[in-house]
């Protein structure tokens, strides 16, 4: 069992997003027990995860992936959160993620809720804290399927550098 993020790049480097999510994933797996993977594409410096939380950096370098393809990328993601028995999936809540996540989450039929803004609060029964009614308040959600998928509010947990 174990966490899987998705990150993206821009020409290769890693946007801010990047080690946020990397962050809250290294928190989380901590939380639940397991360990932290990140799945990163045309990454140039795919190390800079591991000052993250990151323990394992999957770095699919192909010029099939420079442009986003939802079809591609949703594979590619389903591919790894399979081949590294993944029990959470995580995606940042932009544009690719919010289009992304629940194409994955019926790939592996997983529980999905988007705009979480914090780990956690129970993990029997698996209870997220999200944004709700267009930012103006917010709700747990309780996610009771074995697998499940977030996308990560953006700058609603931080960064976090582990020594």
């Amino acid at each position: 069992m174990s966490v899987l993020i998705f990150t993206e790049t821009s020409e290769g480097s890693f946007k801010k997003s990047a080690f946020e999510l990397t962050s809250y994933g290294s928190g989380l797996a901590a939380k639940l027990g397991t360990n932290l993977v990140v799945l990163a594409i045309n990454a140039k410096d795919p190390s800079a995860l591991y000052a993250y939380g990151a323990e394992k950096v999957l770095n699919v370098t192909a010029s099939d992936y420079e442009t986003f393809n939802g079809k591609k990328y949703a594979n590619l993601v389903q591919k790894a959160a399979e081949q590294e028995n993944a029990s959470v999936v995580i995606f940042e809540s932009n544009a690719n993620g919010l289009y992304l996540a629940p194409i994955v989450a019926v790939k592996l039929e997983a529980g999905y809720t988007s705009n979480v803004v914090d780990l956690p609060s129970s993990t029997s029964p698996f209870t997220v804290k999200r944004k709700a009614f267009s930012n103006k308040a917010f709700n747990n959600t309780t996610i009771t399927s074995d697998s499940k998928v977030l996308a990560l509010s953006k700058n609603a947990y931080g960064l976090h550098v582990n020594p």
